[in-house]
This record gives structure tokens, C-alpha cells and sequence, in this order.
């Protein structure tokens, strides 16, 4: 089911995308392992990166939609110290709420997904599109911070309507008016902070504890 596929995370999407000879990597490096690396592994993999608009490897796709800076921070949550070093994996679904690898018409197209390690102050930022509302799913970022951590991120009601009013996210309007945070999205951390507006773009930022 591609609900389920596109849920997958790292252990999935990894598989998925060395099978279809979508990375530029050989066989058997692992995208966690990649984060520390360093050199010219991680210039190979494609995957890692701060844009995600962009198709990595053999895809050539680009994401279109309202710009969205996203910024996330990893804490201690038993000190709450900042994590340095840490890989995040972050993926969404594009303006029509699809994921690319997974949904229907997407199986060569990579785009909206990414790694980064958290800097100094613990911050990793990914330069994409607001994500379009998929089926009845209230609209959301999904994250892993391997080796186990993964959830989602919802984005705030006030500012999807005036997205969704833009051209380009037609279908998303009815399907947020259907959906419901809390009910469809139950690994959701919390909302997202989200600033800007359509003219400049918006910024997505979240603290997660781990």
C-alpha cells in the first residue's frame, strides 16, 4: 500500500532508490552512514543536501510550489543541549500531496526528500515547497533522526488555506476542509511554527527532543 510506503522512512526509501539506480553511490553504503562521512561520499550520494526541490542521482524532476524554508533543531531532552552531528532525514509530499518514489505516476522522481547533520546550535534547514494536503491526511513534514527516532510535523491550518488558495493547490483545498490534525496524523510531535507569507515565502521551524 503506498500509504504505508511512503511512511517507510530510511529503511525504505534507501532500498528503494539504490534499486532503481537513483543514487550516485555504490551498492551497500547506507544514507546514515553517509551523513558522517564526509568528502567526496557524501558529494556522491545526492541525498545529501539542503534544496530538495531538486531530483538527485538519475531523476531530473523539480518540485514546483510556494517556497517553505524548513528548520529543524534536535535537544537533549534529558539536558537540553543542542545535538551537534546528528543526521536528519526529512521527506514530504509535493503540491498535489503526492511523494515521489511512492504514489501513482512518481516511481522516477526522488525529489522533496533529504539528509542533512544538525550544525553547531543543532539546526539542519532544507530549502522546499509547501506541501499540498494528501487524501484526508491533515498537511505535514515527516522526519527521522536515525538510528530510531521518526515522526511527523504539522503544518498550521491558518497558513494552508492561504497556500492552498494559490494556483497549482486546487485539490488540496477540499481535502483539507476533510481532514483533521489530531485524528489523521497521530505521530505528529506538534505544529510547526510557520512565518512569512505568499508573496516571500514561508518558514516552517520545530524543536525536537530526543
Amino acid at each position: 500500500m503506498e500509504t504505508r510506503q511512503h511512511d517507510g522512512g530510511l529503511a525504505l526509501d534507501f532500498p528503494t532508490l539504490r534499486r532503481r539506480r537513483m543514487l550516485g553511490l555504490v551498492n551497500g553504503v547506507t544514507v546514515a552512514a553517509l551523513a558522517s562521512a564526509g568528502g567526496d561520499a557524501l558529494s556522491r550520494s545526492g541525498i545529501v543536501r539542503s534544496d530538495i526541490r531538486w531530483g538527485f542521482g538519475t531523476a531530473t524532476g523539480v518540485a514546483k510550489g510556494v517556497p517553505l524554508t524548513i528548520r529543524l533543531r534536535l535537544v537533549s531532552a534529558t539536558s537540553g543541549r543542542p545535538l551537534t552531528g546528528h543526521p536528519v532525514y526529512l521527506w514530504h509530499g509535493d503540491r498535489d500531496g503526492a511523494y515521489s518514489l511512492y504514489s501513482p505516476g512518481m516511481a522516477g522522481q526522488n525529489y522533496l526528500r533529504g539528509l542533512q547533520t544538525t550544525d553547531g546550535a543543532g539546526w539542519v534547514t532544507f530549502t522546499s515547497v509547501f506541501p499540498g494536503a494528501y487524501r484526508d491526511e491533515w498537511p505535514h513534514l515527516h522526519f527521522e533522526a536515525p538510528p530510531g527516532l521518526r515522526g511527523q510535523i504539522s503544518l498550521p491550518g491558518d497558513v494552508c488555506q492561504q497556500v492552498y488558495t494559490t494556483k497549482g493547490y486546487e485539490g488540496s483545498r477540499d481535502r483539507l476542509t476533510g481532514a483533521d490534525p489530531a485524528g489523521t496524523n497521530p505521530h505528529a510531535l506538534a505544529m510547526a511554527s510557520v512565518t512569512g507569507d505568499l508573496e516571500r515565502g514561508f518558514t516552517a521551524t520545530r524543536t525536537i527532543n530526543i
